[in-house]
């Protein structure tokens, strides 16, 4: 029996459900713009992405945000080739007629010759009438006696061509009146394929956004939907209470009498290469302000741009061109931001440009203008979720430091750094275990000394640079003599998806001898200031661990199983088994392989959905158990989204909420796994699991079964049709024993596509879904 026969019935689980393909067919989302609005606007977004046709909803986040499509725009543009062809001409007519006035009107009056004689009249030369003589012709038709001559054929009607009409579109109307610049910008946009937006931004949707009058302000998510590919990625939009302003674009033509723009307002904007936005803007002497920019806060993370955001740079001058502030950062924070005394009333000027000139269509911004009440309203401190105040001018009367106290251990003690504490002489005595707040206040170093037992584990921990404060520890254990039994200058906490400097320092050590021991804290580049604070936990290990699961959107077909991934952080070297568990999930979700076991810290898993088609997404919330000690530590589940930063770091970047879209395809069969237990498979050997289908339909398909990424050493040997049902035989060699892991088999069909340019069809090899992961373990014989 071939594998064809053997595997028939597999393809009852996928009929109907190739519209819906593998996540390389999802739809995606580069950029939104504007990126927010106020309360109780109307105002039009553009989203640009890739395989996007088809878009039909919008969701957001959150409750008062309306949209519907208007329009959508392919990545082979609006125009088709023979509409290419009619605006190059009218293009080019409307250059050469531009040209010809410049010369024109720049060109000296030819010079007139002198009038020998004024009184003589001027008369045209005569020129004789001559006749035509008409001209026979060359040869005369033949004509036989006794017959008729033939008529003269018809000359066949001149057929014009309709006139080819171009879109309505605003860039295109008006061209007889436009500049040569605003030609240029045309044919660059429609015509010059080497400037118009490239993969995976080449496709545009436009939809109208309505924000109700009492819609709750701050961060939202936004997402698109098309029926093939289900959603996309989220986006990040920011709903205010200002005024908005958009830059101008190259089409807009400027008002008569333009309203100066004060504030408060949100200015809303795209870099391009080379650019530097500017905005004339009337203040008021003695306002104080904030001027707060939002880019890489909207897109964390750029793939292909170095670095891997926009690095911002905002100033502001006066009317006489004088640069009165800048700045390019907040404190860690790329997005930069002034605090501004208007020194008296009159015109200024805010610019906003990247710190290299860099600049494409997704380097979208929104630059906020208020007072510090204001500016609180809209954006508590926090990161993803607002922007935290750094270096507040001294004269504003606020004292902003970063929040130290929230260190996550409610239950150990706290004490407070007691000075003098800066040599080993005067360290501080502390009691384990403890939370200390602290502060380098200048370039010197903190001292702490505990009495430790041999064999006790120590965990030190610095908690700094996580919470916004501007010290990069440094942090050395030593015993009595000075000898350094450990140290650490930076420690990568993976929780922080958005933080690329990992500047808190981590140990944890058994010591190894009874005695006085000293801990020492210090900047590593030995500055320090009141804003230079520290929490430093110093206790035995803590155990817990904390999960996120990506992506943050789950497209699947009715009753079919997707893939997601569960990531662990594992603490103070804590590594049991996690289990993951759906928590108040609607009815027919399901987990398969919902375990991450120990010794890893991520493990595919697959989510299954009911079998009923879903029009609005659903979300879902995960958590997860696992048994530390005596007790039972349950954490929840956060959605992210696994991101590229600079062509090769990859971060998970927390979202809002996970969403699964339910679309595409039939109402699927039941899949159940036989062997409910995890898989041993002996070393060097063979090991088999049965799936049965109710009902089973046979579709003759031509199909295969393949591993999805499996681990080291295990392959997929056979798949065989019993009366139990699919019989699936997997081995492992002998060179990998204790691997522990998921198998995810996914099951891929050969489909005919229409060829074009042949007429023909072609063979295609597709995805047709997954089926739910089996976990397996490597054993020895």
């Amino acid at each position: 029996m071939n594998l064809l026969t053997r595997l028939i019935i597999l393809t009852s689980l996928f009929a109907g459900s190739l519209a819906l393909l593998h996540a390389a067919n999802e739809p995606y989302i580069a950029y939104v713009y504007p990126a927010g609005g106020q309360q109780g606007t109307t105002f039009q977004v553009t989203i640009a992405g890739q395989r996007l046709r088809g878009v039909n909803t919008v969701y957001f986040t959150g409750s008062g945000i309306k949209a519907s499509i208007l329009d959508y725009t392919p990545a082979n543009g609006k125009l088709n080739k023979l509409q290419e062809e009619e605006l190059q001409k009218r293009l080019q007519e409307i250059r050469k007629t531009r040209l010809d006035e410049m010369r024109n009107k720049n060109k000296k009056p030819a010079p007139v010759a002198p009038v020998t004689n004024p009184a003589a009249p001027v008369t045209a030369p005569v020129v004789p009438a001559t006749a035509t003589p008409a001209v026979p012709p060359a040869n005369p038709p033949v004509v036989a006696p006794g017959t008729t001559p033939a008529a003269t054929p018809a000359e066949p009607p001149v057929v014009t061509p309709p006139p080819i009409v171009l879109p309505d579109l605003p860039e295109l109307r008006n061209l007889d009146q436009m500049t040569i610049k605003q030609l240029q910008q045309v044919y660059d946009k429609f015509l010059n394929k080497q400037k118009q937006p490239k993969a995976p931004m080449n496709e545009i949707v436009v939809i109208e956004v309505t924000i109700d009058a009492d819609a709750a302000i701050g961060n939202r998510e936004l997402r698109l939907r098309t029926p093939a590919g289900g959603l996309t990625n989220p986006m990040m939009f920011q709903v205010s209470n200002l005024p908005e302003m958009h830059e101008p674009t190259e089409y807009d033509t400027p008002p008569e009498n333009p309203v100066p723009l004060t504030a408060p307002a949100v200015l809303n904007g795209q870099i391009m290469p080379g650019e530097v936005d500017k905005y004339n803007i009337q203040l008021k002497g003695g306002q104080k302000l904030i001027i707060a920019a939002q880019a890489r806060n909207l897109i964390p993370y750029i793939a292909d741009a170095v670095p891997g955001w926009i690095q911002g740079i905002l100033t502001i001058s006066d009317s006489t061109g004088k640069e009165l502030a800048f700045n390019d950062d907040n404190g860690f924070d790329p997005d930069p931001i002034l605090y501004f005394n208007v020194p008296q009333d009159g015109n200024y000027t805010i610019k906003f440009r990247d710190s290299i000139y860099r600049g494409r269509w997704d380097f979208v911004y929104r630059i906020y203008i208020a007072d510090q009440p204001a500016m609180q309203v809209l954006f508590p401190t926090g990161s993803r979720v607002g922007m935290s105040m750094n270096n507040v001018p001294a004269d504003w009367g606020v004292t902003v430091k970063p929040p130290m106290t929230d260190v996550q251990f409610p239950e150990l003690p706290r004490a407070a750094e007691v000075e003098p504490n800066n040599t080993i002489e005067k360290a501080q005595a502390i009691t384990i275990p403890v939370v200390i707040n602290g502060c380098i206040n200048s370039s010197d170093t903190d001292y702490y000394k505990f009495t430790g037992s041999t064999g006790d584990t120590i965990v030190a921990a610095v908690y700094a640079r996580q919470y916004g404060s501007q010290l990069d520890s440094i942090l050395r254990l030593t015993d009595a003599a000075g000898k350094v039994v450990a140290s650490n200058d930076d420690f990568e906490n993976k929780d922080l998806g958005l933080m690329t400097h990992h500047a808190d320092s981590y140990l944890m050590i058994k010591l190894p001898a009874n005695g006085i021991y000293y801990l020492q804290i210090t900047d590593a580049e030995r500055h320090g200031s009141d804003l230079f604070t520290y929490s430093l936990r110093v206790s035995p290990p803590q155990p817990d661990f904390s999960l996120t699961i990506s992506p943050s959107c789950v497209n699947v077909p009715p009753g079919r199983p997707g893939i997601i991934t569960v990531s662990a952080v594992r603490k103070d070297g804590w590594d049991g088994d996690i289990e993951v568990a759906l928590k108040d999930a609607p009815a027919g979700f399901s987990l398969g392989g919902a375990v991450i076991p120990h010794g890893k810290n991520s493990i595919r898993m697959t989510l299954t959905a009911p079998d009923k088609k879903s029009e609005q997404p659903i979300s879902i919330n995960l958590e997860g158990r696992a048994t530390v000690g005596d007790k039972v530590i349950t954490r929840s589940v956060i959605a992210a989204d696994n991101v590229m930063q600079a062509f090769a770091y990859m971060h998970l970047v927390p979202s809002q909420n996970l969403e699964v879209a339910i679309a595409g395809g039939r109402r699927a069969p039941i899949i159940i796994l036989l062997n409910k237990d995890r898989l041993k498979i002996p070393s060097g050997g063979t090991a088999i699991t049965t799936i049965t289908i109710v009902p089973a339909i046979n579709i003759n398909l031509p199909i295969s079964i393949e591993l999805s990424d499996p681990p080291a050493g295990i392959t997929l040997k056979d798949a065989s049709n019993t009366a139990q049902g699919i019989v699936l035989t997997f081995a492992a060699d002998d060179k990998h024993t204790g691997t522990i892991d998921n198998l995810i088999a996914e099951v891929f069909t050969t489909i005919d596509v229409p060829d074009k340019k042949t007429g023909t069809t072609k063979k295609q090899r597709v995805s047709a879904g997954v089926l739910p992961a089996i976990p397996v373990e490597v054993v020895k014989q």
